[in-house]
């Protein structure tokens, strides 16, 4: 495996937002470059024509003199009206002090627009009104008098509407900006749905998702990728091991067994066998001494009792008892399997001193009784069901459990599948650590495990009663042994 490569810097993403940030603000520079000489060519136009009505109502007044009254009030109104002078407005006064040209009332405001005028005049005192008069005569009666009035309210419109015009400029390149980035950081993390479905997969011991990690597109989540990938191997590794010494540890126990099982034949076997043939001479001698022969014949039957539970033990130590040097493949067949679990289903039924009730449902598919099994998965199967059932009888408390076995090979398949359970309507689980209590229920799961297979439980009913129930369940994968026989 090669080692996880150090986080480089700088960081990626980091630069990638920087980067889509820094072409919105060079953007956002260039658009108000754009407006402001947009507005400062408006604004000299403004200028320009504000000067220009100036000049044009100076030249009318200079003029008054030689225009009727009706016609001076008309001209002045029409340059007034015309919107060249930009922040002053005009009244006219007759001789006799009437006003013959009223300023032009404040035109209303937009909603936005109103709001910022009533603020800056909460926050800021509008300056005081200024006026100038000026006398202007006239050709056949008293003079009148001009008023320019400065209109601070018009100047004062004209900077919001500036000010205006700068918010939203910024807002928009605020929000165009936040879209960039929010775009930039979505597709940079747009990968780490894949990431988290592979690290939920590390959790439940899946490694699929992390063998199917695509590309990454920055560099800080590629190597979080490389980094899975790199668990996933080790981790593959370790199960392989793990399972190898599993399966070690199995072989050694049935080994030890074996041994046992050979030394009780071999030693106490021979042994109980002799006292029974020295029972029976002295049964034999003793005939006319009726006492004495009872108590011979009472050892003689405690001899038998012996010997059957021997045999009984030998039974449970070495099940599938010494491999037939005959058939090359060391299967066994499913027949076999069968009456080795009836066999011990019966065993429990028969026990004394049991309220359980014991039963089995065998089922194949695609296998005859003559077909054979590896003699593994037969012995795996045997022990699995053989530590299950003596658990359900110490711990369960149940009316009544059910052992199931189901083996199915599609025709011409290479590979076919067993699927084991036990059931039963007891206690269920009482504690979180009955899994690494003694050798019941973790024997059941390290002998699956090292079997290739995984070991599911859950209550085996709704629990209306407080009785949930147990059901273990395993599904263990195998190679058949043959084709000839494959229906």
């Amino acid at each position: 495996m090669q080692p996880v490569p150090p986080v480089q810097t700088p960081l990626e993403l980091p630069r990638l937002v920087m980067r889509g940030a820094l072409v919105v603000v060079l953007g956002a520079l260039l658009l108000a470059l754009l407006v402001g000489l947009w507005r400062a060519r408006e604004d000299m136009r403004d200028e320009l024509s504000g000067a220009l009505a100036q000049a044009e109502m100076s030249a009318l007044l200079i003029a008054a003199n030689t225009i009727d009254d009706e016609q001076l009030v008309a001209a002045v109104r029409s340059l007034r009206d015309a919107g060249g002078s930009r922040h002053l407005d005009v009244r006219l006064l007759d001789g006799a002090g009437r006003v013959r040209l009223e300023p032009r009332p404040e035109q209303p405001a937009s909603a936005v627009l109103g709001v910022l005028v009533q603020l800056n005049r909460v926050l800021f005192a509008p300056p005081r009104a200024q006026t100038v008069a000026a006398v202007l005569p006239r050709p056949d009666g008293p003079a009148w008098q001009v008023q320019w009035i400065a209109s601070h309210n018009s100047e004062q419109r004209e900077k919001l509407v500036q000010l205006v015009e700068m918010l939203s400029l910024l807002a928009g390149c605020g929000l165009v900006m936040l879209l960039v980035m929010h775009w930039r950081v979505r597709r940079s993390f747009r990968a780490l749905a894949p990431l988290l479905s592979a690290i939920a997969g590390v959790e439940r011991q899946d490694l699929s998702a992390v063998r199917a990690l695509p590309a990454m597109p920055i560099r800080e989540l590629d190597v979080i990728a490389h980094a899975l990938r790199h668990l996933a191997v080790a981790l593959e590794q370790a199960e392989t091991r793990r399972r190898v010494l599993g399966t070690q540890v199995l072989t050694l126990q049935e080994d030890e067994r074996s041994r046992l099982a050979r030394e009780l034949h071999d030693e106490l076997g021979q042994h109980l066998t002799a006292l029974r043939v020295d029972a029976s001479w002295l049964q034999r001698r003793l005939a006319h001494e009726p006492e004495l022969a009872a108590v011979v014949a009472g050892m003689s039957e405690q001899c038998s009792r012996i010997q059957n539970e021997v045999r009984a033990l030998l039974t449970r130590l070495r099940p599938l008892g010494t491999a037939d040097a005959s058939q090359p493949d060391g299967g066994e067949s499913v027949g076999r399997l069968r009456v080795l679990l009836e066999t011990l289903v019966q065993a429990w039924v028969q026990s004394p001193g049991q309220t359980t009730r014991y039963a089995l449902a065998f089922e194949c598919t695609g296998f005859d009784a003559d077909d054979r099994l590896p003699r593994e998965l037969v012995l795996t199967v045997y022990r699995i069901s053989q530590e299950a059932l003596t658990n359900v009888a110490r711990h369960a408390r149940a009316r009544q459990a059910r052992l199931s076995v189901r083996i199915e090979r599609t025709a011409g398949a290479p590979s076919a599948l067993l699927e084991w359970s036990v059931e039963d309507d007891g206690c269920g689980l009482d504690h979180p650590g009955a899994w690494q209590r003694g050798n019941g229920l973790a024997g059941v799961k390290d002998r699956v495990w090292s079997a290739g297979g995984d070991l599911e439980w859950q209550p085996a009913t709704a629990a209306a009663d407080g009785r949930p129930g147990l059901k273990l369940h395993a599904r263990l994968p195998f190679a058949a042994i043959g084709q000839e026989s494959v229906s």
